[in-house]
């Protein structure tokens, strides 16, 4: 199977959304009866669980991840591994940070002052923002900020 597709920077362009159709095929295929997959767009990077249709909209807003061309974590058997080198792990959690949690869920409501330039608000038209949300949004950041305790 083709996955060229998936290093498209236009996830508009045909050639994108039939591959995250792929995907999502290949995905249903594998993982029979499941009603959550892995994420592999950018942002969840293949740690966070999403229902399949999730998954879909996440792949056209985010992006898949570009060096994601082995679906390993949805049910492709790598070529190279062997039985006994190869160890299958099912129904593992991801280990999820809070303190990113917060952040994503700051970053969602004050998607303009996001300071990472390489997330999917790029090709977006900034924000304009006043001053009073501007300060709402500085003192839950700092809120949110883990705190260093001498001697610990």
């Amino acid at each position: 199977m083709d996955r060229r597709w998936i290093q498209n920077p236009n996830r508009c362009a045909y050639e994108y959304l039939d591959g995250i159709e792929d995907f999502i095929e290949f995905a249903r295929r594998h993982n029979p009866g499941a009603t959550r997959i892995r994420c592999p767009c950018r942002r969840c990077n293949n740690t966070l669980w999403e229902t399949i249709e999730n998954v879909g909209f996440h792949l056209v807003r985010n992006g898949m991840i570009e060096t994601y061309s082995i679906w390993n974590l949805h049910g492709e058997q790598l070529e190279h591994a062997s039985s006994s080198n190869a160890t299958r792990v099912d129904n593992v959690q991801p280990i999820v940070d809070a303190n990113d949690q917060v952040m994503d869920i700051i970053q969602d409501v004050f998607p303009f002052a996001s300071t990472n330039m390489n997330q999917e608000e790029q090709d977006d038209v900034p924000t304009p923002i006043d001053s009073a949300e501007f300060e709402q949004y500085e003192k839950l950041l700092k809120k949110c900020q883990p705190r260093v305790i001498p001697g610990v």
